[in-house]
C-alpha cells in the first residue's frame, strides 16, 4: 500500500464513521448520566469539559480497539510515535 492509498482508506474510514456524531451522542449521555456536578464548576473553567472529552475519547478508543493480538501490538507500538 502506498501513502496515497493509505490516506484514501483512512479518509474513507472517517467518512463512514463520523466521529463528531459519536462525540455529540456521548457528550449528551454524559450530561444525562447524573455523575457530573455541573453547577459546582466555574463557568470559565475547562476542567470538566476536558474530563468529559477524555472519557469520550477513552470510550471511543475502547470501541475501536483491535481484536487480534498482533494488531493490538502494532497499535501499541504506533502509539509510542504519536
Amino acid at each position: 500500500m502506498t501513502h496515497k492509498e493509505l490516506a484514501k482508506r483512512f479518509t474513507e474510514l472517517l467518512n463512514a464513521n463520523p466521529i463528531h456524531n459519536t462525540i455529540a451522542e456521548l457528550f449528551n449521555k454524559a450530561l444525562d448520566c447524573g455523575a457530573l456536578n455541573i453547577q459546582a464548576e466555574p463557568a470559565a473553567d475547562y476542567r470538566l469539559p476536558k474530563i468529559i472529552f477524555y472519557a469520550i475519547l477513552c470510550t471511543m478508543a475502547d470501541d475501536w480497539q483491535p481484536y487480534h493480538e498482533s494488531n493490538k501490538k502494532e497499535a501499541k507500538n504506533l502509539k509510542l510515535f504519536l
